[in-house]
């Protein structure tokens, strides 16, 4: 007995996408997104009630044989012959399949899924196996992104995605209120929701019959294509998912011509998992004038600030300020003798997945635990994933699997009154896999040059940012910075975000730009490190400008220095992430080509804000 659809409170986007999926046979895929106790599983759950379709559970620990089907062992060793046996998504035919945290199943696995929903149709080859079967279904599946993400390929073949927003404290009240009514008596609550069970249940079935004649405009298919380009949505299937939805929000308001509105609320449910954060930002003016920015930087053999009648009482020449200010713009200059300057952190927000997504581990690893990549687990722990020929004895046998090579050939072995034969040819061995963590250690610029216009600021904020996101995922964090003349390490790789934050919060700015120095002190530590951590993954994150003014050798131009190091630079399982910390106009490419010649991920600090887009829908649609 699931709570009634009408009875949930809130969540309207997630309503009108499984709505949409059960009116229209073209929209497979459903994914609700929200954090941990928001009701997305009790959501799903009620799905079943408005429609004629059953629910059936996809648990997250299920086996390939189990969901795609394999060999049907009982018949094969009764008639000789190998005989199928179809998996759990033939009972999803005609029905809903639904996968709770689907963010935690194995990529390979919900790959597989994916294309057995979208194309109706299993099909398997395993074995001596080679059959198919047809798999009409409708996904819903629920995630929490706070845990770990899905890659952008993954979401992109998920025709509809709703985001459950917070609620407020009267929806928190009514939550509480219907919860306990529920709880003490179903029966009566089922009752008094029963109506506008019925009314949904109605509006949906003649949403599907209007369906077949909806109708749209060219102007209208143009603004769904238009909306796809902005976001920078990949393929088409966007603009697909766009067409089908806001059919399908025609027909369930009663209407067989879709409206600006329709395409409106299809945006929101199949537009903000799309989009892509690669998209340059839109052009800005730069962000001060020239005078003012000369302004606002700290003189050089003065104070920062003056009573007013000191100032009133220097008379300095206009023809000398402006040359400094046409000198100052291109390049503002770092003062390494000042007093250290100490900025807050900046804002936070929501970090894009500026790793690999899904890489495994080639290696057989004892790594640690983590959310991060797939390893291969060496010690017996981890989920049994598929099964191998062994080579040599094995204490891990795949007992499935091993029965089913048998099956086949029990009609020409002597049996000796047991039901089954096994033949040393027949063993076969689990693979078992587990989620590895990363370590990773940010090199932050801690120089004069982040101290103009308070990036510094900015950058501690995305850097806590990033941070977070690596607890999240069970990383280790380190933190190193370099000014004046050498490159500190200020935390090393630990788990605790804690201590990490009061770090980030007292690290001063000041000096000049040592990246010379940071370069050779990072690859003799993580050089090291990579040695007693076998089977990890690392990374190095270089937060800078990428522009240099200490030389490691006296005399030498520094920034072609560190270019020339960097190429030479090969640190054995370690990768490198550029971002440039470089903001406002003028902006410098020194990052870029030093990202080149690391051989690493570039990023500009702007671009790791997973929510910079998210006005992008609303505002192409007012324009």
């Amino acid at each position: 007995m699931s709570f009634p659809f009408s009875a949930v409170v809130g969540m309207e986007d997630a309503k009108r996408a499984l709505e949409c999926a059960v009116t229209n046979p073209r929209i497979h895929t459903v994914l609700i997104r929200g954090g941990t106790g928001t009701a997305k599983t009790v959501l799903a759950r009620s799905c079943s009630d408005i429609c004629s379709k059953h629910l059936v559970n996809c648990p997250l620990n299920v086996t390939d044989e189990q969901l795609f089907g394999g060999l049907d062992i009982e018949k094969t060793l009764k008639t000789g012959r190998p005989e199928m046996q179809p998996g759990l998504l033939s009972r999803a035919h005609n029905n809903i399949l639904y996968i709770d945290d689907v963010n935690l199943m194995d990529r390979a696995m919900l790959s597989g899924i994916l294309d057995c929903v979208l194309n109706g149709t299993v099909r398997v080859e395993r074995g001596p196996i080679s059959a198919s079967y047809p798999c009409d279904t409708v996904l819903i599946a629920t995630m929490n992104p706070e845990d770990s993400d899905l890659s952008e390929h993954m979401l992109d073949r998920f025709d509809l995605c709703a985001y459950i927003p917070p609620m407020e404290e009267k929806e928190r009240r009514l939550v509480l209120t219907r919860n306990e009514e529920y709880l003490t008596d179903p029966k009566s609550f089922l009752e008094k929701f029963s109506s506008e069970q019925e009314a949904v249940a109605k509006r949906i079935d003649r949403a599907a019959k209007i369906l077949p004649l909806v109708t749209i405009s060219d102007e209208l298919s143009a603004v769904i294509s238009e909306l796809c380009v902005k976001v920078g949505a990949e393929g088409l299937r966007g603009d697909l998912a766009m067409l089908n939805c806001a059919e399908t929000l025609a027909a369930l308001n009663g209407r067989d011509e879709v409206f600006k509105k329709d395409i409106e609320e299809a945006a929101v449910l199949c537009l903000p998992h799309r989009r892509s954060y690669d998209q340059p930002p839109p052009e800005q003016p730069p962000e001060e004038p020239p005078e003012q920015q000369e302004e606002e930087e700290p003189p050089q053999d003065e104070p920062p600030e003056q009573p007013p009648e000191q100032q009133d009482d220097r008379d300095p020449p206009e023809e000398n300020n402006e040359d400094d200010a046409d000198q100052d713009l291109p390049d503002p200059p770092e003062l390494p003798d000042l007093e250290e300057m100490m900025f807050e952190i900046g804002r936070e927000f929501r970090v894009i997945d500026y790793l690999d997504k899904n890489e495994r581990l080639p290696a057989r690893t004892k790594t640690r635990k983590g959310r991060r990549a797939m390893a291969r687990s060496a010690d017996g722990t981890g989920r049994y994933a598929r099964y191998r020929t062994p080579d040599g004895k094995t204490h891990d046998i795949a007992f499935d699997a091993t029965i089913r090579a048998a099956a086949p050939y029990q009609r020409v072995r002597e049996s000796e009154n047991v039901s089954i034969v096994i033949e040393p040819q027949d063993i076969r061995e689990k693979v078992r896999e587990r989620r590895s963590g990363c370590t990773l250690l940010f090199l932050v610029d801690a120089s004069g040059s982040l101290g103009v216009r308070k990036r510094m600021s900015t950058v501690k904020g995305a850097i806590l940012s990033m941070l977070r996101d690596s607890y999240v995922k069970r990383d280790r964090i380190g933190l190193m910075a370099f000014r004046r003349d050498s490159a500190d390490m200020i935390l090393p790789p630990t788990k605790s975000v804690e201590y990490s934050y009061k770090r980030l919060e007292e690290l001063p700015t000041g000096g000049k730009t040592p990246l010379g120095e940071a370069l050779v002190r990072v690859d003799e530590y993580m050089t090291s490190y990579a040695r007693c951590h076998v089977g990890e993954r690392c990374f190095v994150i270089l937060v800078t400008d990428g522009r240099a003014n200490v030389p490691l050798r006296q005399g030498a131009d520094a920034n072609d220095e560190v270019q020339k190091m960097a190429e030479d630079i090969s640190i054995p399982h370690v990768g490198w992430i550029v971002v440039d910390a470089g903001m406002g106009f003028p902006h410098f490419d020194n990052a870029q080509k030093l990202a080149q010649k690391l051989g690493a991920k570039y990023f500009k600090l702007e671009d790791l804000d997973a929510d910079r887009f998210a006005e992008g829908v609303k505002s192409a649609i007012e324009s």
